[in-house]
Formats: C-alpha cells, structure tokens, sequence
C-alpha cells in the first residue's frame, strides 16, 4: 500500500512538473567530467593498470552510457579528432575556453576571473532571462573564476558557496551545509554527490534555459594516484547522466526542447604519467564529447571532429542567440525553423 502511494504521489509531482515547464525552451543542459581520459570514456578500464582492478570489474565504464544512449545522440572523439581549445591541457584555461568560444591567455588555475562575456552571460542577456533561468553548479572553487565575469547575473552555488537567497529552497540549502560538513580529503572542492544533487534539485524546481553542471572528482583521484577511485568516479557519472536524461523524459516538452552536452575539460597522461597533465603532451588535449536531444541528429560516424571552442556557438545557434559560421557537428540545421 505504501509503495502504491509512494508511487501516486510521484507520478502527480512528474506531472505537476511537466506542466509547469511545458512552455520553456530551447533548452541547453552542459555536463563535464574533469580529467577523464578518452581511454576510460570509450574502451574502459586501462591494461596498465590492471593489478589495481578486480578482473571481474575491468572492461567497459561506461557500461549504461554505451548499452543505452550513445545511439540516441552524437559521440566525437574516438579517433583523436576532438580537442580541447585551450593551448594548455589545464582546467582553467580549458573551462574558461568553453564558456568564451576560443583560448584565453590563461595558462594555470590562477589565472584569475575570465575578462570577456561567457556563453552563460551572453544567453541571458541576449534572450532577456531571468538569472533563475541560467544556472552552473560546480564542485571545484575554480569554477568561479569560468562561467562569467559577473557571477551576479547567473544562479550559482560553487564551492564553498552556501547560497541561501530566495531560488535556494530549504532542501537545497540543506545539501549545501552537509557538503561543507562531509569535504573530500582533497582542497578547493566539495564532494560531486554533492553539486549533482543540487543540479538535479534545481533542475526538476526550475526548469532552467541554459544550466550547467561541473564536477571534478575523477580528476582529483587521477591526481591522487587512485586508480579504483578514478574509475569509481566514472561509474558515477554513468548513473548521473543516466538520471539526466530520464529525467529530462520525463519532463514532458521541457524535456523534448532540451539540448545535453557531456565532455571533459582535459585528458591526461598516459601510464606512470595517468596523474598529470599540461603543456606537452597532445594527447592531453584529445578529448570527448557527446550530445543528445533537441537538435540533434544521432549518428555512428567516427569520422566526425572538432573542438571545444565551437560548444558556445553551438549552444548559441541552438538557443536562436546567433547564427555563427561554424557549430558541433551533428546538429540538425532545421532545428530553429
């Protein structure tokens, strides 16, 4: 009986959220997993590093991701066709890359604020929004420092935030104040479950246009020398985007009007080198990328590439800001007809 009603009750609370964005779009949802290495995305457990996984756990990751959705959407990177668009294979300079549409002359995480209107500023500003309406939600404090130059026009919570205006509900500020109380043994980030659950909170409550979610722990464990923990990390995130995109279907048009887009800010280095990343090697800056959703057409095609500079025009032409000159490939060049 109670799963009865438990089961009611949620089918009301899905329906009730459909409606109250059947209105809304287009809508773009981006999603990145810091320093995950093609080699983990694409062919799974990494063979030099086999005595650190139990043999019933190596192979394929990304086992939902691959068996369920790859085939609905768009996947570039598997021939090293894909890279980052900043000239150094570092977060800061990547992410702020991907929010600007071309490298910066940030070269470290230190690098300070990004100097010029982001994709996130831009989108609201151009259609007018609300900055309940764009959204970013981030582990690392870095962040802050990527998705604009006035934080102040965008909803926000990036650590060590805890936001407490009025578009953060009690539930929200309680997830905010147990992540402060649970930090990973690592700095300057809170735990991914965390920021996840903040974004899947916000997303089902307020249905943003624009909403980005950054999480960092796989780079974190790379960092550290932990193999199992990079690879649990990755497993994570297959059950994360996995509950994105249910949710986005079950979210009526709001959800069929909506964009996702997943990828990396950085590779890193290969073998006893799996810990770092930087200037040298160009293998650090190959990476993936995968789209699904409003606007685009699924395809198998390996021979597809591109770069992380052209995600901000994408998501420009998708959202009807601008009609630029060149966008992702894979996109359906009707969708604003």
């Amino acid at each position: 009986m109670k799963y009865f009603l438990f089961s009611i009750l949620s089918f009301i609370t899905l329906k009730a959220m459909a409606q109250s964005c059947e209105n809304k779009g287009p809508n773009v949802i981006l999603f990145t997993w810091d320093g995950v290495r093609n080699k983990e995305f694409f062919e799974g457990t990494d063979f030099f590093h086999r005595r650190k996984i139990p043999i019933l756990e190596r192979g394929k990751i990304l086992k939902k991701f691959w068996s369920a959705h790859a085939k609905d959407g768009v996947v570039l990177g598997e021939k090293g066709n894909y890279q980052i668009a900043s000239s150094v294979a570092i977060s800061l300079p990547s992410y702020q890359a991907i929010m600007t549409g071309h490298a910066t002359d940030c070269r470290n995480n230190h690098c300070g604020t990004v100097k010029e209107e982001t994709v996130l500023e831009k989108v609201k500003r151009k259609l007018n929004l609300n900055p309940s309406e764009v959204a970013a939600f981030a582990s690392w404090e870095g962040m802050m420092s990527s998705v604009a130059m006035d934080s102040t026009q965008i909803t926000r919570a990036i650590y060590p935030e805890v936001r407490e205006d009025e578009l953060f509900d009690k539930e929200m500020i309680r997830i905010q104040q147990k992540a402060m109380g649970d930090l990973p043994i690592w700095k300057e980030s809170r735990k991914d479950e965390y920021t996840f659950r903040l974004g899947m909170d916000y997303l089902k409550k307020n249905c943003p246009r624009l909403m980005y979610i950054s999480l960092v722990d796989s780079d974190e464990y790379g960092h550290a020398n932990d193999y199992p923990g990079y690879v649990k990390s990755i497993k994570t995130y297959d059950k994360y985007l996995d509950q994105i995109i249910t949710t986005l279907e079950s979210m009526g048009e709001y959800g069929k009007q909506t964009t996702l887009i997943v990828t990396t800010d950085h590779s890193r280095g290969e073998k006893t080198q799996w810990t770092s990343h930087g200037y040298d090697d160009v293998s650090n800056k190959n990476v993936f990328l995968y789209m699904r959703g409003r606007g685009v057409k699924s395809t198998k095609n390996k021979k597809l590439g591109g770069h992380h500079g052209l995600i901000r025009p994408t998501i420009e032409y998708l959202m009807g800001v601008e009609s630029p000159a060149e966008i992702l490939p894979g996109i359906n060049l009707d969708v604003r007809k």
